[in-house]
Formats: C-alpha cells, structure tokens, sequence
C-alpha cells in the first residue's frame, strides 16, 4: 500500500508539479487589445485589456512587457493592476512590443505583437576625448563616434572655454566650432593664448538634438619650433557633407507621433546646427579652370577630394601643413596656400578618372618636413 501511494505522490508531481490545492499551471489566456497610444521623447505609451482571472491558473503576479528591435530586447515587469504603461523603446529602428500575464511560477503566453518605426532621440556623447598641443596657440583634439548614435550622426560641438580663476565659471566665454562631418572623429583649434588652461569639451549631434558633453583640459604652454616628424595623411575622393533634406527631413512611418507637452523637451532644429555651421572649408582648384561645364566626363569625374591630415602626436606634429599635388606625368606640382586653422584641405575640381601624386609638407616655424608620394587610384562615379 505505501509503494502505491508513493507512486501516485510522484504522478502527481510529474502532473501538476504539486499535488495541494495551490497548485501553479501555465496561463491560458493572452492578453488582448495591445495598443500603442503615444510616442514620447523616450518612451511609448501602451495599453491593454486585462486577462479572465479564470484563465490565471494560479496567484496572479502582473504582467510581463517585451520589447525587442533586430539588435536586443528590454523585459518589464507590471502588478496586476496595471494595464496602461510606459516603456522605453530602441531609437532608430523598428520595434514590436508583447503582453503576457503571469502566475507565481508560470508566464502565460504572449500577446499579438505590435510593431512601429521609432524615431531618432539625441546620442550618447563621445566616449573618449583626447587633446594634444601643436604649439603655444594651437591643440589637436581626437575622439571618438558615440556608442549609442540613435540615429544618423550629423556631426560635431567642439566647445572651448578658457578657465580663469578671477572670473566665474558661468561667466566665461565659450566658443563653438563644428564638424559638419559624422565621420571626421579630429580637429584643429587655434588662436589660443600661452600660459592659459583650456576646457575643451565634444558633444555628437544627430537629426533629433545633441548629446552630452565629454571634456578634457589642456595648458598652453611655450613651444620651441623643431623640423616636424614625417606627416601622414588621408584622403577622400568625392567628399561631399550631408544634405540636410536628404538625411533629417525624410518622411517617416512611425505611427501616432504624440507627446505630453509636461515630457516635451527643447526641440532641436538641424536648420540651425547647418546656418552656425555655414562657413565653408577653404579649398583649392585641382584644374586651371574655374567653372567646370556638365559634360558626361564631368559629372562622372570630376569630385571634390579632403585631404586631412593626422598630426603624429607621438612625436612633433608641426604646427600647419599645405599640400602639393599633380596628375601622374605632369612635371610640376600645384602647392595649396598653407593650411593655418584647420586640419584638412578640399581640393576642387578634382580628376577621380586620373592617378594624382599627392605630398603634405607639415610646418613647424622655419622647418618642414614633406610626407612620402601617395597616388590615388582612379574612380569613376
């Protein structure tokens, strides 16, 4: 008889995982009516009809919300008493959202997915931030892209303040350049003054505002001008900056775009960022003609080359650079103005269909130092 029982007792066990009347078991029903009310700034607001108590099958412990993009998924936890919630959803990508009910040891199963086109939030900032002197007036800066973009990089703030003990921090004036350029991670500043200290600070700037802002200090100190180590330098064939219609003002899907005016925040308007950034880069003619009529060969040649240089901070940089440059079999060079402000030089009316030679003399005072012959191969577009 009490092998009998025993066998029955772990029956039981296999059957229902316990044999009393608490006994937990897989919700039946799935959550009906999902619906998506809002979009906020960060967050959607989402609603749904609750579950027959019946179908519970045991303790009712709330309500368990998924969301997931192709990249990860976010799980969120809600009582029992809760059908209308907020969640974050991931920016810049299309998202589906589930309900489920759950018991003390069971989740029931899921609720017909919703799904929507998420629109773009500011990014993080950059990650790392790093400044390095080129003379007693001129820094370096280098960083790095944002881990969380949140949609389509635009650029950059670069904002500098000198720090004076005599005058409050709040006081003091900033001045602002941009990098109209979501893949340009460097930039020269100059026109600073000696013996002062600086705070430099980078913020990533996308189509919905600006991230926060990653600082570093430096202090101008005297600069004894050397012959500059050997210079390296990059280049891009047909360099064009984003067009702002293009990137940030494209119709969007996202469903329902509602927000509380009390979760509002300041509207960034990309406009703005490209009328501050509207100084346009210094640039030199690759042809000896300066209107370039629409011919076929034209429009599949003839581009617009940056060529940037990336200063050797391990060593001497030098302080500016200018650049030489020739198609493959001419005799001479054409020689650019020197570069004094910026890191990078556009060359205009550029041959892509023809191999240049390329040289960039990096300055420091009286001294310079030429880089080797880069020749660029040839592309048509």
């Amino acid at each position: 008889m009490l092998a009998v029982y025993s066998k029955i007792i772990v029956l039981c066990g296999l059957l229902h995982n316990t044999c009393g009347d608490n006994r937990e078991l897989i919700p039946q029903d799935a959550p009906s009516n999902l619906t998506l009310l809002e979009i906020r700034s960060r967050q959607v607001l989402i609603e749904w009809d609750p579950v027959d108590p019946e179908s519970l099958r045991g303790k009712f412990k709330g309500y368990l919300v998924r969301t997931w993009n192709d990249a990860g998924s976010q799980v969120y936890a809600f009582p029992p008493e809760v059908t209308r919630a907020n969640v974050e959803f991931f920016p810049f990508s299309k998202n589906f959202i589930t309900v489920s009910a759950r018991n003390e040891k069971y989740v029931g199963p899921p609720s017909e997915a919703i799904s929507f086109d998420a629109p773009q939030i500011a990014p993080n900032h950059p990650f790392t931030v790093n400044v390095f002197t080129l003379s007693s007036a001129s820094v370096f800066i280098q960083w790095s892209k944002p881990t969380e973009p949140n949609g389509i990089l635009l650029g950059y703030k670069i904002y500098t303040k000198e720090i004076n003990e005599s005058v409050p921090y709040a006081k003091m004036k900033e001045v602002v350049h941009l990098v109209n350029d979501s893949d340009k991670l460097q930039a020269k500043l100059t026109g600073l003054d000696e013996g002062m200290t600086y705070r430099i600070g980078i913020s990533a700037v996308n189509c919905a505002g600006e991230s926060n802002v990653a600082e570093a200090e430096v202090t101008m100190e005297s600069h004894t001008s050397a012959p500059p180590f050997v210079p390296r330098f990059i280049y891009k064939i047909n360099y064009t900056t984003p067009n702002r219609d293009e990137v940030c003002y494209k119709s969007t899907t996202t469903p329902i775009p509602v927000e509380d005016e009390k979760d509002k925040e300041e509207e960034f308007d990309y406009y703005d960022y490209l009328i501050a950034s509207d100084k346009k880069p210094k640039t030199t003619e690759a042809s000896k003609t300066t209107t370039v009529p629409q011919t076929e060969y034209n429009k599949r040649c003839i581009v617009n080359c940056m060529v940037l240089w990336v200063p050797d901070v391990k060593n001497n940089p030098g302080e500016h650079f200018y650049v030489k440059y020739k198609i493959k079999g001419e005799k001479e060079y054409r020689v650019t103005d020197p570069e004094m402000s910026e890191d990078y030089i556009i060359l205009q009316n550029f041959d892509a269909c023809k191999n240049y030679e390329i040289i960039l003399t990096a300055v420091d005072g009286e001294h310079s130092t030429e880089s080797g012959i880069l020749l660029t191969p040839t592309k048509v577009f």
